[in-house]
């Protein structure tokens, strides 16, 4: 039978040939070792027989009363198998999937340890870092285990802070109690939990519910964990809470939903070309969505406006990540211009970067027409006030000339009066010198009479007398003769002051006429200056006013032309 191996034989050269083998005498110095395990651990034969196991094991390793334990249990003839760390020549530290075996002579007692190992360095590095990825997950987000079922078999701290349990009350309940009842029922979430069964990997947005009804919105992945034949055997659900980001979303999203209903809205690429309008905007515009899209904004401005620098700079502030607001002309379909007060708002992405414009506007093309109404009613209306103000200034002047003119006719009145209280007293005076006269002229007239009487008896006696009376006689006659040329002389003068009388009392009439108006004269000049006066500071008050309203109405020019600006 000598020079036939036995079965035994070739298995252990089988082993030899694919794994790392090494053999330790019972105290651990090397005896042998084949080339897998030197080339593994990267020595010669030569340099590792006679040392001692201690030179593949970490110095901390080899002082430890564990290993001094693990070799006197090895010498016992217990066998050990596991994953080691050990150390190669140069000092890198290799990972191997070993076994340690006594080996028994005849006697059933150990003589030797006999060592096969494989290098699992790769693998035990690829489960480190899988193990480190998955703990450092575990550590910033939220993870439950679920069975294929649904079941709970694990959740760490941050799932059950997030909604807010304790691990003794949710463990072993199914998936359902974090949904709402009504869509548990569904098949819909029947296929859900099928589709993990089946090893299909689920992630999305989900709204959730925890602890007392709380709602809960999470961004979660769902992932079947698969066995070494590769079936799923429990998934894994890692989750990010988003609550508040799903509720400020959902509030952003209901702040544009009405914005649109209310503005016009339109979105650009970065070089101008239309993403998106909404009916208000094309309804305004006169446009379908498919007449617009991919289109340039420059289809809305004019020719010479889309040629311009300012039209280059606009879309080059927009790139940069500012945004514009402003009133902008614009032409819809048909040519007609438009106008609207416009915001055009770069939209950033994660990096900060802008990827487009959203543009919302309002239709201010009646406004528009209605300011350059005013503005021209303005204008005109500050000439008018030019004119209104200047006017009254003439007026002024005119008013203060009558007042000067009034003043000299009332001192003139005045004066008429004084002069008519004077012509009175002369009258009076000339009445009552008249009245004197007519008592001298009726004494002259009585003297006249008597004389003649005189007379008359003289010529009597002087004729009784004959001739001694002739002389007497002639002298009385001339007396006679006197006596009635004074009496036709006092006739005369009696008639004369009787016209005088009837002239005066005429003077008087008239003088008192005179007096009479110029005092009603007087009464009016007074009354004319005291209205004048009056006049005079209305005038001067409207002109005050005037001049206020002249401001402000230059001022609102001024304003309604910064506002067309």
């Amino acid at each position: 039978m000598f020079g036939i191996r036995s079965d035994a034989d070739n298995i252990l050269d089988a082993i030899k040939r694919s794994q790392g083998t090494i053999e330790f005498t019972l105290d651990g110095k090397i005896v042998d070792a084949n080339s897998n395990f030197l080339k593994l651990m990267g020595y010669d034969l030569r340099e590792v027989v006679g040392q001692h196991h201690r030179i593949f094991v970490t110095s901390e390793d080899s002082t430890s009363a564990e290993y001094k334990e693990f070799w006197r249990r090895l010498r016992a003839g217990e066998s050990f198998g596991a994953v080691f760390r050990r150390v190669a020549k140069d000092g890198a530290e290799v990972w191997i999937q070993a076994t340690y075996n006594p080996v028994l002579d005849r006697k059933g007692e150990t003589y030797k340890i006999f060592k096969v190992a494989t290098d699992v360095t790769e693998s035990r590095l690829r489960a480190a870092d899988h193990a480190g990825q998955v703990d450092a997950i575990r550590k910033s987000e939220a993870v439950i285990e679920f069975d294929l079922e649904g079941n709970i078999t694990y959740a760490n701290n941050h799932f059950l802070s997030a909604m807010g349990y304790r691990l003794e009350e949710i463990k072993g309940k199914h998936h359902r109690m974090f949904v709402d009842p009504a869509y548990a029922e569904t098949k819909e979430y029947r296929d859900f939990w099928r589709r993990l069964a089946a090893g299909e990997y689920l992630s999305g947005e989900y709204q959730r519910y925890g602890k007392n009804g709380r709602e809960v919105w999470i961004q979660a992945s769902y992932n079947p964990i698969f066995d070494m034949a590769g079936r799923p055997f429990k998934v894994v659900k890692y989750a990010a809470d988003v609550t508040e980001t799903k509720r400020t979303a959902i509030d952003h999203a209901a702040q544009l939903e009405a914005v649109n209903k209310v503005e016009a809205a339109i979105s650009f690429d970065m070089e101008g070309k239309v993403l998106d309008a909404n009916k208000l905007f094309l309804d305004l515009m006169g446009y379908r969505l498919d007449e617009i899209k991919g289109k340039h904004h420059q289809m809305f401005v004019g020719k010479e406006a889309a040629q311009s620098a300012e039209y280059k700079e606009f879309w080059e502030t927009l790139r940069s990540g500012k945004y514009l607001v402003s009133d902008f002309k614009r032409f819809a379909k048909n040519g007609k211009e438009v106008w609207i007060h416009a915001s055009y708002n770069p939209v950033f992405d994660l990096n900060g970067k802008p990827f487009k414009v959203v543009k919302f506007a309002s239709d201010i093309t009646a406004n528009m027409h209605a300011r350059n109404v005013l503005q021209e009613l303005a204008e005109g209306s500050s000439e008018s006030a030019e004119m209104i103000t200047s006017a009254s200034e003439e007026m002024l002047a005119s008013i203060r000339e009558i007042s000067q003119n009034m003043l000299k006719t009332q001192n003139i009145a005045d004066e008429i009066v004084a002069k008519s209280d004077a012509a009175e007293e002369v009258r009076l005076d000339l009445e009552q010198t008249s009245e004197a006269m007519e008592g001298v002229v009726g004494i002259i007239r009585d003297l006249a009479d008597q004389v003649n009487l005189l007379a008359l008896n003289a010529t009597i006696e002087a004729a009784r007398a004959g001739d001694a009376g002739k002389g007497f006689a002639v002298v009385a006659g001339e007396v006679k003769s006197l006596a009635t040329q004074t009496a036709k002389a006092t006739d005369e003068i009696a008639t004369q002051i009787e016209s005088m009388q009837s002239i005066t009392r005429r003077v008087t009439e008239s003088t008192q006429d005179i007096s009479n108006s110029a005092g009603s004269v007087a009464d009016y000049v007074n009354a004319v200056a005291s209205a004048v006066e009056e006049q005079t500071a209305v005038t001067q008050d409207i002109s005050r006013n005037i001049e206020v309203v002249f401001r402000g109405i230059v001022e609102l020019a001024d304003c309604v032309r910064g506002i067309a600006k």
